[in-house]
């Protein structure tokens, strides 16, 4: 298992980054006006905040594992160059999920606005449109369909969850439950032959190198 690794990685280089060199960002940063240092430490903690999402969901699939399912964390996404799949999970009965973590403050309710995916005021419906994307090239790559959803940690999901545009938006604590609903009725050669598939076609992915 290695969740969270690759934004583990882009957030400690943006916090490299954000460390004034040369003599005007220096003379900026001791007068507390480093707008691009400021700027590179925001996005840090963005990342790193996606880190603990990918973790905090590893954790909570880990029993999922002794239950025959297969799960593939932080791995590219054939055909994108600057995204990775959280995680992908293929169930005993041979479906495949692609649950993508989202880490959102506790201030504001997850809810649907005129059809849009929104965080209390904040518009979050590219989410959508993205985890629909991602599941599409997986699947294409691992010849199956994949159902993505979108698990949120920490902000209250209305009604407990709902889904939107063909993607199930949970609060994380009710994702295993959701999974093991939609699990299908087990094929042990087929979901063996296909996690085998998953594997091979989704290499890890590598912050920075070789995509």
């Amino acid at each position: 298992m290695n969740a969270g690794a690759s934004a583990g990685q882009k957030a400690a280089a943006l916090r490299v980054q954000a460390v004034p060199r040369g003599f005007k960002r220096r003379v900026l940063a001791a007068v507390g006006m480093d707008r691009e240092g400021a700027r590179l430490q925001v996005d840090a903690g963005r990342w790193e905040a996606g880190k603990e999402g990918e973790q905090r969901t590893a954790a909570l699939l880990t029993p999922l594992g002794r239950e025959g399912w297969a799960g593939f964390y932080d791995r590219r996404i054939p055909g994108l160059d600057r995204a990775n799949a959280d995680h992908v999970l293929v169930s005993p009965g041979a479906r495949v999920f692609m649950p993508d973590s989202k880490l959102w403050h506790a201030r504001a309710r997850v809810r649907v606005v005129r059809g849009r995916l929104m965080h209390g005021d904040v518009d979050k419906d590219r989410q959508v449109d993205g985890a629909l994307n991602e599941a599409r090239l997986i699947g294409q790559a691992i010849g199956a369909a994949v159902t993505p959803l979108i698990a949120v940690h920490n902000a209250p999901v209305d009604n407990g969850g709902f889904i939107l545009r063909g993607v199930p938006v949970v609060p994380a604590d009710r994702l295993v439950e959701l999974l093991r609903r939609n699990a299908g009725a087990p094929t042990p050669g087929a979901a063996r032959q296909l996690a085998l598939r998953a594997d091979r076609k989704l290499p890890r992915y590598v912050e920075g190198g070789g995509r």
